[in-house]
């Protein structure tokens, strides 16, 4: 299994809430609407689901160990 380190940039966050939805315990919407990680790393495969569901492509998600993206 392996682990994975989130990244969210904010600049291109619109707040569609997708990613939330899809790994509430990773993502969360600030109360500005934006996405907040939880956790910045996990190893829940979920959050490359949740970064493909990204409409802007605000999230990055990259394989700890090799620092490869993962999605």
């Amino acid at each position: 299994m392996s682990t994975y380190r989130i990244e969210i940039d904010q600049s291109l966050c619109s707040g569609f809430g997708v990613c939330a939805e899809l790994a509430p315990r990773v993502i969360e919407l600030n109360p500005s609407g934006n996405a907040r990680l939880l956790a910045g790393e996990t190893d829940d495969d979920v959050v490359i689901e949740a970064a493909a569901s990204c409409p802007m492509g605000a999230i990055t998600v990259f394989e700890s160990a090799t620092g490869r993206r993962a999605a």
